[in-house]
């Protein structure tokens, strides 16, 4: 079960980025508040970081790490040729792909915001997209690293980069927003992506992991090529679900795509924690049993791991849908950013909130068929969803009129038809009876939790107390329920935690 150990090692990094990450929304909300700028900033930085969340956390390490393992059990040397030659074309494909966005950016701005046209502020997404796109060369670089550290079972440092991105975006903020306005915010992208990327060089060069670009196309390059496409479009069903409200949101009202933005920055926390940690550990671990032939393994893996994002997932999306106001109010309520803004934040919120079982269940199935080395599969599934979304979309947010939430709420369905068709077509056994036992006892623990939620917010009035009280105190009530009921992940948890202490 080494995987679990490198799941909590990734989501402590992750956990540190990720507090760092609502002070940068804190901040940033603070000067800026909801307004076409915001909005102009947030559809530019929707381009590239789309694509970093798709080459970072998934697509990259799906393609890259089963070939590398591949290869690194024939030799180190051979490895090391194959990651230098994959390197040098990787590069090249990333400085093409940044330098037809911007020659071609205002096309890009009417594919992703078409509604921008008629407000006003298309001119400056034309602009900040120029500004910010260089951000893709500098986190897939730094995404090539990490995948690199995560073949050697180093995860801590890869997945605390993303703190020094919002570190950087807190010092443009405060100290360029005055004379640079909303321009400041692409400064603290692009300085964010170049400390990413130096962070992890100490390590790297500990590891021996240093590459030297060549032009010698290693034997396997072929075939990761023709891997990434369908792996960078297999993880991304959340990612393409998002360009969709964005798309949409840019019709609705002003603030529309900032409200989206936030609400999605704080329902990424569990998905970013725990799920990501936990898929990235999950292909390193099951590349390795696929490739010893030790299915049996393999299979256990597979379903601790489907257990455990059950076991995650439940009270995430209760703390999201029942704590996500003040939540909301905390991070965000002060400055320019008011309680009309928040309120919409927290429709958005509740609309993803709701798909977070989907898209953490899609993760250990995608990890395990790129292990196999089929990538058609999630593929597949990835475009059945985008479909769906998008069906619901226009469905809930133009016919029925749910504005916000019926946006997040449609890319939350087309995580859960993602989920279907992954196990529906997954050969493997996998021990279902172990999974629902899990998703029974996760629910009362849960049901309980929302009591306890709800008892609070009846007897104290402080939001804040509320809300860092009531995250501690509730976690604490949801653990000891499952523990009591001998819930399988939890009984696992606390005794890698006594073991460690």
């Amino acid at each position: 079960m080494k995987f679990l150990k490198n799941t909590f090692i990734f989501s402590i990094a992750t956990l540190i980025s990720r507090v760092l990450g609502y002070l940068r929304d804190a901040v940033v909300a603070y000067y800026f508040g909801a307004n076409p700028a915001t909005d102009a900033f947030y559809v530019a930085w929707r381009l590239p970081n789309t694509l970093r969340q798709l080459v970072a956390e998934g697509s990259f390490n799906a393609a890259f790490i089963p070939i590398y393992t591949q290869e690194y059990s024939k030799s180190s040397e051979n490895a090391k040729w194959y990651a230098s030659s994959l390197f040098t074309y990787y590069t090249i494909v990333l400085i093409v792909l940044t330098l037809l966005v911007i020659i071609f950016a205002p096309y890009f701005v009417k594919i992703i915001a078409p509604g921008f046209a008629n407000k006003g502020n298309f001119d400056l997404t034309v602009e900040l997209v120029r500004w910010i796109f260089p951000y893709l060369i500098l986190i897939g670089w730094t995404s090539f690293y990490m995948a690199l550290l995560n073949t050697k079972d180093r995860f801590f440092i890869p997945a605390v980069a993303p703190a020094l991105l919002n570190l950087a975006f807190v010092i443009t903020s405060v100290f360029l927003s005055y004379s640079m306005g909303i321009y400041s915010l692409a400064a603290g992208a692009l300085l964010g992506g170049f400390l990413q990327l130096i962070i992890q060089f100490p390590l790297a060069i500990k590891e021996g992991l240093i590459v030297k670009p060549t032009f010698t196309i290693h034997p396997e390059i072929k075939t990761t090529l023709k891997k990434l496409g369908p792996a960078f479009l297999s993880f991304g069903v959340s990612q393409f679900a998002f360009v969709i409200d964005t798309v949409l949101a840019s019709f609705l009202m002003a603030g529309a795509v900032t409200y989206l933005y936030y609400g999605n920055r704080i329902f990424q926390l569990p998905l970013g924690v725990f799920i990501i940690g936990l898929g990235n550990a999950l292909l390193v671990s099951l590349s390795k049993n696929y490739a010893n032939k030790d299915f049996e393994t393999f299979r256990k893996d597979l379903t601790l791991s489907l257990k455990f994002s059950i076991f995650i997932s439940m009270p995430a999306t209760i703390g999201m849908i029942f704590l996500g106001k003040e939540i909301i109010d905390v991070l965000l309520v002060r400055g320019a950013f008011n309680e009309k803004d928040a309120q919409l934040t927290y429709y958005a919120l509740i609309g993803y909130g709701l798909g977070l079982l989907g898209y953490s269940l899609t993760r250990p199935f995608k990890s395990a068929f790129f292990a196999m080395g089929d990538t058609k599969t999630p593929l597949y599934s990835t475009m059945i969803g985008i479909m769906g979304s998008i069906i619901s979309a226009i469905v809930l947010t133009f016919i029925l009129n749910f504005g916000v939430f019926g946006l997040a709420f449609a890319s939350s369905l087309g995580g859960y038809i993602n989920t279907i068709y992954l196990y529906k077509h997954f050969k493997m056994k996998i021990d279902l009876k172990e999974i629902f036992k899990t998703f029974i006892k996760v629910s009362i623990a849960g049901f309980i939790m929302i009591l306890f939620i709800e008892a609070l917010k009846f007897f104290v009035f402080n939001t804040f107390i509320v809300v860092f009280v009531g995250i501690l105190i509730s976690s604490i009530v949801y653990l000891f329920v499952n523990y009591l009921l001998k819930e399988d992940t939890t009984i696992l948890f606390v005794n890698i935690v006594k073991r460690k202490l």
